[in-house]
């Protein structure tokens, strides 16, 4: 379940930890490669934490509400897919998909939380780095 209480704190929280994890991924050359399979201790916890930040952006995403999800074309039931098989994957976690959203879907789910805030008049800066 969501930490947040309104979707302004989903999309702020939404867009926090997809330009965080990009920038990690870009900075620390995590390449597509070391995700899926990690030859290091530390490819190992970067492939974990990676997957740990899509579990939580789809848990935001999937607590948007109806009207937020539908003008902003946030898909729900691919987003609780996504969602339910990361939280019940138990250790069994399906790198190309996780990969997938990474590379495709971060760049759409920001596209849809800057429209959310460009129709509120408000601006979404980064507060992680």
């Amino acid at each position: 379940m969501s930490a947040k209480a309104t979707d302004l704190a989903r999309i702020q929280e939404m867009f926090d930890l997809i330009t965080e994890t990009q920038g990690q991924i870009e900075r620390l050359g995590i390449t597509e490669e070391r995700f899926k399979r990690p030859a290091t201790d530390a490819d190992r916890l970067f492939s974990e934490a990676i997957t740990n930040r899509v579990l939580r952006v789809t848990e935001e995403a999937g607590s948007l509400s109806d009207e937020a999800l539908a003008h902003y074309e946030f898909e729900r039931r691919a987003i609780k897919g996504v969602r339910n098989r990361l939280a019940h994957a138990y250790g069994d976690v399906d790198t190309d998909i996780v990969w997938d959203v990474v590379q495709g879907d971060f760049p759409k789910l920001l596209e849809g939380c800057q429209a959310y805030c460009d129709d509120l008049g408000l601006e979404l800066e980064s507060a992680r780095r």
